[in-house]
């Protein structure tokens, strides 16, 4: 029997546009862009604390998988840039309103088709009462290695960085997706394993003027 345990992870993408566009030589626009990540969540019946490791977040520009030069030479933008140090959260502490930061950086205006999250490492404890067969509470999920490139956040369109605007996106996590409980977790030593399986969708997007 297989049971999935019921969850929220919202992440707040806010962009915040804070430098005038200048026009150059060939009427071509620059500008640049603030990019905040912050991370919320909500309860769990069956974990108590889940500390996800986040050791990458960026933007591309194009919608495939191939790297795209943008007009600086680098193929992508990033906002916790690999090798930077990782950032850990309990996501079982970021919930009922609470959020965390989870990267910013200033990046240049464009039109970008996808959102990514490496995921490093994901430690899960499971709530008083429930343990794996071997009578732990505790494990490390294995981390499929297509995670090198990132999880995919599914957006509704692409996000617009134009000078001088402010858009909010608020991504799901939900655990019925990405945190599969195997075994019956309602009795003693019951669960068998869990799977971490990587599955974001853009919730809402709200877009207005920077203030």
């Amino acid at each position: 029997m297989k049971y999935r345990v019921t969850l929220t992870f919202a992440l707040i993408l806010l962009i915040t546009f804070v430098l005038t566009a200048c026009s150059d030589s060939d009427g071509m626009l620059s500008g640049t862009a603030e990019i905040q990540v912050r991370v919320t969540d909500a309860p769990s019946d069956y974990i108590a604390s889940a500390d996800v490791t986040f050791s990458r977040v960026y933007l591309k520009a194009e919608d495939d998988d191939t790297d795209m030069e943008n007009g600086d030479g680098s193929s992508d933008v990033d906002l916790l840039p690999e090798g930077a140090d990782p950032v850990t959260y309990d996501l079982m502490l970021l919930r009922d309103g609470i959020d965390a930061l989870l990267a910013e950086a200033v990046v240049p205006v464009g039109t970008y088709h996808q959102l990514r999250m490496v995921v490093q490492s994901a430690t899960v404890t499971l709530a008083e009462g429930v343990t794996f067969e071997d009578g732990s509470n505790m494990a490390t999920l294995f981390t499929p290695s297509g995670m090198q490139s990132g999880i995919k956040v599914q957006l509704a369109e692409p996000i617009m960085a134009e000078d001088g605007s402010l858009t909010i996106v608020v991504v799901d996590f939900d655990v019925d997706d990405n945190f599969v409980i195997h075994g019956d977790p309602t009795v003693p030593n019951g669960v068998r394993d869990i799977l971490f399986t990587p599955s974001l969708h853009e919730k809402s997007r709200t877009e207005m003027p920077a203030s």
